[in-house]
């Protein structure tokens, strides 16, 4: 009807560019959710070297009269998973 008895190659042509088509965009489908866990993954560790620079460790057996910790810094402790109510608690 469309001629492809006797010149396949089109056909096979238009298949083959179909399956390369399919196979790039399912390999950038999976670059791009690759790239999204790796960016997740270092701002994590960035945001736990910025703590870890910011916060002075003191004993708290030694100094009494620690200073409280801002509702912002609370919550990015909570966000990376440092902080507790007990921790609170106790610095109370």
């Amino acid at each position: 009807m469309f001629g492809y008895e006797e010149h396949p190659y089109g056909f096979y042509t238009m298949a083959i560019l179909a399956v390369i088509l399919v196979g790039l965009l399912y390999g950038f489908f999976i670059a791009i959710i690759c790239g999204q866990r790796i960016n997740e993954r270092h701002y994590h560790v960035l945001a736990k070297q910025e703590l870890t620079k910011e916060y002075v460790v003191e004993s708290r057996d030694e100094n009494k009269n620690l200073p409280e910790l801002g509702p912002a810094h609370v919550k990015e402790l909570r966000m990376l998973g440092l902080f507790t109510e007990l921790d609170y608690e106790h610095e109370l």
